[in-house]
């Protein structure tokens, strides 16, 4: 299947001089996780809540700076007529949640992860139908380190390990305890987006609770299914009752892009 009939054309944008808390707000609004910067009428990059954490939050960066600061540039674009596969290649490879689209020369608009994963659990004869039968795929997936951060700590500290780590998520603990969970969305919309004071603000004001899980023996339609409806990204796995890891929606097609990886090389040569 060709991008043509998978991507969003409806492309939030902000100016350049447009301030965190503006990007943040839009993001907000929308649902977003990320936004194009327009500079004289061209579209120069993309920010997306990774950027925010890691480069603003995690640095103690100031909210009324300017997004662009934060940007990626120039941006990494896929032409429509490419496949969803190609697509999927070229996002595990460069690390990213969002794709350009471009058609003829311009930005059509964007593809995410979401979109890609969706694709792929709806496809009959896609990469992931040959997972269907698999015995409890989630453990091939589920990243056992568990990453955890008291409540009491501030939500730069948070950005701050996330970024050690290199995650988008955090399990949030109260007296030793499971109690929550906060991602980049939270730090963005629920900091970012109404200006809040990232270094004393207490994690556990902004975490998401009760934690979102999901049993090792569930089938991957099945946690795709979870993260669609209660617009997350990130899920704890369960065996016996106890929290074992994490599944991240970007977790999905690195193993799709992976078990891709003959017929993609295949395609190029």
């Amino acid at each position: 299947m060709a991008l043509r009939g998978l991507i969003r054309r409806q492309v939030k944008t902000v100016n350049h001089v447009t301030t965190l808390v503006g990007a943040a707000r839009l993001m907000r609004h929308h649902k977003i996780g990320a936004v194009l910067i327009e500079k004289e009428s061209k579209l120069t990059g993309i920010v997306t809540e990774t950027d925010f954490v890691r480069k603003a939050i995690a640095n103690s960066l100031s909210f009324d700076s300017t997004a662009c600061l934060l940007m990626s540039s120039p941006l990494i674009e896929i032409d429509i007529e490419k496949s969803v596969d190609d697509a999927n290649h070229l996002m595990h490879f460069n690390g990213v949640r969002h794709l350009a689209v471009s058609e003829k020369g311009q930005i059509a608009g964007l593809i995410s992860v979401r979109d890609l994963v969706n694709h792929f659990l709806e496809d009959p004869e896609g990469p992931l139908s040959g997972m269907d039968n698999i015995f409890e795929p989630l453990t091939i997936l589920t990243h056992r380190d568990v990453h955890s951060i008291p409540d009491t700590a501030s939500v730069t500290e948070a950005a701050q390990k996330m970024n050690a780590k290199k995650i988008g998520s955090l399990l949030v603990t109260s007296e030793g305890a499971p109690a929550g969970m906060v991602t980049e969305t939270d730090m963005v919309r629920k900091v970012v987006g109404y200006n809040l004071s990232a270094g004393t603000l207490p994690v556990g004001v902004i975490m998401n609770a009760p934690i979102i899980d999901i049993p090792i023996t569930a089938s991957l339609r099945e946690a795709n299914r979870i993260m669609a409806t209660k617009g997350v990204r990130h899920l704890a796995v369960t065996e016996g009752g106890s929290i074992i890891g994490i599944l991240s929606i970007r977790d999905l097609i690195g193993m799709i892009s992976i078990r891709d990886l003959p017929r993609f090389f295949s395609a190029q040569s």
